[in-house]
């Protein structure tokens, strides 16, 4: 029987291939394809970032030129938060929405490997991996809805606010509220890759794969954007690299085309932010400079947000491919 994916959507279409005779030359056709929004939104992100520059680099020659320092430092604070907020607005927005995507996609796609592997006579395995991966999309959609995004805006308000009167209490509170997201998000990749792991030991299926994608938890505290990326594109590669064309690979490139483009433009306003960041500290380490580090910070948890829900669906295909003999 003859089980295909479902059809990208729209946003991912541009980047699939029409064809590939492997999953490694579909990636490296996905991967071409989204570099293209790449100057785009480094010239976005970098457009923005001059501006806050400037407004530190203002703050910074006040300060040497004894001006009043701290109405200076509170201007210099409201006009990096003003510039800030539109873009960091514009990326969680992006953020929402590409993870809601994968969610969508996600709910298409894995039904269909489920069927696949219990047609090859893995039914128990097909069920405890669907269950499992279902129940942790559905907890992950809520959270996303109901906690994630409020709590990255209390984040950022918080960062304002701590840099509008100089930290302390409010500091602790923002350094707090980061650790406890970025720890959330590393306690759901335990969980599944642990359920991953036992649901493996029962039925024979996701043994390897479960193994492998478990270093994805453990390589790093979330987030670490190039430690998840790269230990999830391993296991991937790994349990795909002698797949032809079907379900499982095309489901996988699409989950990729469907996470490159808004990863990429997250990525360029994070990384400008850290530049950004690093130079108006030279300036003399005003307040200013600070928020804008506090901004990228904010940025990583967003991406780490993205990248946690791509991570659990590509692995899912892998515990898949690996009960199909992939």
């Amino acid at each position: 029987m003859e089980f295909e994916a479902p059809p990208a959507p729209e946003s991912a279409a541009d980047y699939l291939p029409d064809k590939a005779d492997s999953f490694g030359e579909g990636l490296l056709r996905v991967g071409a394809a989204a570099v293209e929004v790449l100057a785009p939104a480094l010239s976005r992100a970098a457009r923005c970032c001059l501006r806050v520059f400037g407004a530190l680099a203002l703050v910074g020659l006040a300060g040497q030129l004894s001006l009043s320092g701290k109405s200076m430092e509170l201007a210099g604070t409201a006009a990096v938060a003003a510039l800030l907020l539109e873009p960091s607005a514009s990326m969680i927005t992006l953020a929402v929405e590409t993870v809601q995507e994968l969610q969508e996609y996600g709910k298409l796609l894995l039904p269909v490997m489920a069927s696949a592997l219990a047609a090859r006579g893995g039914v128990t395995a097909s069920g405890a991996l669907y269950v499992g991966t279902a129940v942790l999309d559905t907890v992950l959609g809520m959270a996303v809805r109901a906690a994630a995004v409020p709590l990255l805006w209390m984040y950022l308000a918080l960062s304002v606010a701590s840099a509008a009167v100089g930290g302390g209490l409010l500091g602790r509170l923002r350094d707090l509220l980061r650790w406890l997201m970025e720890w959330t998000m590393k306690l759901a990749l335990y969980l599944f890759t642990g359920y991953m792991a036992v649901t493996g030991a029962i039925s024979g299926a996701a043994d390897a794969a479960a193994a492998k994608a478990a270093k994805i938890a453990i390589s790093g505290a979330v987030p670490v954007v190039g430690g998840i990326l790269s230990d999830a594109a391993d296991t991937v590669l790994i349990s795909a690299a002698a797949l032809g064309g079907g379900a499982g690979m095309w489901g996988m490139l699409t989950v990729l085309a469907i996470f490159c483009a808004p990863a990429l433009k997250i990525g360029c306003q994070y990384l400008m932010l850290k530049i950004t960041a690093v130079l108006g500290a030279a300036l003399g380490g005003s307040r200013g400079a600070e928020l804008a580090g506090d901004f990228a910070a904010g940025m990583g948890l967003v991406m780490a947000l993205v990248s946690t829900q791509a991570v659990l669906l590509l692995v899912s295909c892998v515990c898949f491919l690996r009960g199909l003999g992939g």
